[in-house]
């Protein structure tokens, strides 16, 4: 099959350079999140009526696994609203690369948590408990509240983004099928990166924050690699 290199389409890679962008897709797609926590929690309770209900588990779930992980991969990682508070928080900064000293604890996962195991659990427990969510919008708003604060509260503890790789119940799912994609990320020549003073990519510079998931390119062998690049280098 033939591969096609899409930076060299100028929109796109300008698109991709530019933060802008993504930080507009990531101001809307918060917005739409906290309006279903607080649909959820203050909305009717009829579940086939309510915003939370309708748009996560019906509407948000059908467009993630019929067009997002079959054609994007993990490009739903990218705008994804859960992270960003903690994020925000963790650099001291919304687009800006953060200071040289952590401003909050910044500690490595320890490495027996360092797997999908939790990720496989807590997909597992919204799988048990799905007629409940589906059905009860209360439940589905404390659900969606209840990640964005664990995930904040992982990025005041350890670095990056602790939640998307170690507890995100569907960052696992998303990863296993993302290898169907016909959309990855690779880079074009490994000797650039191995001669890369600084890796600025993945530690970032002045000129912006490294890769927030602890993934470097250059050992991107495919779309389940960056947790395989992350356990090999630990």
């Amino acid at each position: 099959m033939t591969k096609i290199e899409l930076t060299r389409i100028p929109f796109i890679k300008n698109a991709l350079k530019s933060r802008y962008p993504q930080l507009a897709v990531f101001i809307v797609m918060l917005i739409g999140y906290i309006f279903a926590i607080l649909a959820g929690l203050i909305g009717t309770p009829v579940g086939s009526h309510n915003f939370s209900i309708v748009f996560v588990w019906i509407a948000w779930w059908a467009i993630l696994i019929l067009v997002a992980v079959p054609f994007f991969g993990r490009g739903w990682c990218a705008v994804c609203p859960i992270p960003l508070p903690g994020e925000w928080l963790q650099r001291g900064a919304v687009l800006s690369p953060p200071d040289k000293r952590p401003k909050w604890l910044n500690l490595r996962v320890p490495k027996m948590f360092r797997n999908i195991w939790l990720q496989n659990i807590s997909f597992l427990l919204l799988a048990l408990f799905s007629s409940v969510l589906l059905t009860t919008p209360n439940i589905t708003g404390i659900i969606l509240a209840a990640m964005l604060f664990a995930a904040m509260g992982l990025s005041i503890v350890f670095e990056r983004r602790a939640f998307c790789r170690y507890l995100c119940p569907v960052g696992g799912f998303i990863g296993l099928y993302s290898q169907t994609a016909p959309i990855e990320l690779r880079i074009k020549d490994k000797q650039v990166c191995v001669t890369c003073e600084g890796k600025p990519c993945y530690n970032g510079s002045p000129a912006g924050y490294g890769c927030p998931w602890d993934v470097f390119p250059g050992g991107l062998t495919s779309s389940l690699s960056e947790r395989k690049y992350y356990c090999s280098k630990n």
